[in-house]
């Protein structure tokens, strides 16, 4: 018998040659969150954020919702985490918003890498991704 169960889908698009769409959907036993985010690819800034907590197990929960435009500004190329946690985290936030917003912005950073394969030679992303990712996985070990 499962006692819980938690899902997080991200999934983002290129909406023009500026500004990447990242929805993203966190669903588990007690919860349902959705975000939408849009960022500036030049700025790496979030330029809007929209999203709608449908469930969750207490009635306070939903007051976390008004904190989802807090998140419009925020630079992602720098102390996101901490940026993030202070929008709409902490203890006047919600613990699950925050995780859903840094997987969306996980998933901005693949798109990313996955824009720059498309327009860049391979030489030229090796050292790059080498530079970003350096001692975050096992691949990228620092040597």
């Amino acid at each position: 018998m499962y006692l819980f169960n938690r899902t997080i889908s991200i999934n983002v698009r290129s909406e023009n040659e500026t500004t990447l769409k990242v929805e993203g959907v966190f669903l588990d036993s007690q919860h349902e969150l959705c975000l939408t985010l849009e960022v500036d690819l030049a700025s790496y800034i979030i330029t809007s954020a929209e999203g709608e907590l449908r469930r969750a197990p207490h009635s306070d929960c939903s007051q976390t919702q008004k904190l989802i435009k807090n998140l419009v500004g925020i630079n992602l190329n720098r102390n996101v985490r901490k940026q993030i946690q202070m929008a709409v985290g902490l203890s006047d936030g919600c613990t699950h918003l925050t995780d859903l917003t840094l997987e969306c912005v996980k998933g901005l950073l693949q798109a990313k890498f996955r824009l720059l394969r498309l327009k860049m030679k391979e030489e030229e992303i090796k050292g790059l991704f080498g530079k970003y990712l350096e001692g975050n996985c096992l691949h990228y070990k620092k040597i």
